[in-house]
């Protein structure tokens, strides 16, 4: 048990240290949400970029399927940053032995 409160105790310096809690902040869980979807769209294009280039014959549709891919990214990081900028009505702050068979 030392050490999970060791482990709280340092993840609570680093979210001060940095100014911002992401239970807390809104704003914080949507900007996550967010840098994932540009990751995902970064890699779809960087594999429709590779792909594109070692077979020329199918760039066309190489790029096609990596603009659908990506719209797939898009779609379906609607929902968690949706999730993200809702305030969500559970306490993340309460302790495992405050609930029951958990």
């Amino acid at each position: 048990m030392p050490e999970a409160v060791a482990v709280r105790t340092l993840i609570k310096v680093f979210r001060v240290a940095f100014g911002f809690d992401v239970a807390e902040d809104r704003r914080v869980r949507v900007a996550i949400e967010v840098v994932h979807i540009f990751i995902g769209l970064v890699a779809a294009a960087l594999i429709g970029w590779a792909s594109a280039w070692s077979y020329p014959r199918a760039t066309d549709d190489i790029w096609l399927v990596a603009f659908a891919c990506m719209a797939a990214v898009v779609l379906m990081g609607i929902g968690p940053v949706r999730r993200a900028y809702c305030d969500d009505p559970a306490d993340l702050t309460r302790k495992s032995k405050d609930v029951a068979n958990g």
